[in-house]
């Protein structure tokens, strides 16, 4: 019994662990943009901040740097799930697939799958129309293919809707969390 706790509580750690990499991959994205510019910015666990006065003219290519960063990571947690099969599997394509679950809940929420003006400024660079959704649907086409691979490998049984719903939660209220509390740090020290 006690192990089972142990390996629950390893698992749960790394899946949370994870979701912080994953946005950190994403901010590392748009940082690695604005550094081979020749600009300054330093990525945090949630958000990247611009040290220098960075060009408009740039936006669009730093939000899409972003957005290569998350899909990415996404990718990589495919293959990591795909072929690593052991224990935490599962928890780190889980992970994998929580930013573009949550820019599909905002995408259902509010119309926008990421705040302020991400997405159209990508789609922009991508030489998509810019007040379409492209994004937001590819966003939810990984989260679905995301959780697809899932199922098929996993073959799971209804006894896991009940973790399933109980991990959703916690997850909005940690990705939630993540960002309010490294805005709550990380803003003093690079908004001046």
């Amino acid at each position: 019994m006690k192990n089972n706790i142990k390996l629950e509580l390893k698992i749960w750690v790394i899946y949370f662990v994870t979701i912080i990499l994953s946005v950190y991959a994403h901010e590392l994205g748009h940082c690695i943009y604005v550094w081979l510019q020749g600009y300054k910015a330093i990525p945090t666990p949630a958000k990247s901040y611009i040290a220098d006065n960075f060009p408009a003219n740039l936006n669009q290519y730093f939000f899409l740097s972003g957005i290569a960063g998350s899909v990415l990571f996404v990718l990589a947690g495919f293959l990591f799930y795909y072929f690593v099969n052991n224990k935490f599997s599962s928890a780190i394509l889980a992970a994998a697939i929580v930013a573009p679950g949550m820019y599909t809940i905002r995408f259902i929420l509010s119309g926008r799958g990421h705040d302020g003006t991400e997405f159209q400024e990508a789609q922009g660079a991508l030489g998509l129309h810019y007040s379409g959704h492209s994004l937001d649907w590819f966003f939810l086409l990984l989260f679905l293919s995301g959780t697809m691979i899932w199922f098929i490998k996993s073959k799971p049984n209804f006894k896991i809707l009940g973790r399933l719903f109980i991990g959703t939660i916690l997850t909005i209220i940690f990705f939630i969390a993540l960002q309010s509390v490294n805005n709550k740090i990380f803003d003093p020290m690079f908004n001046s």
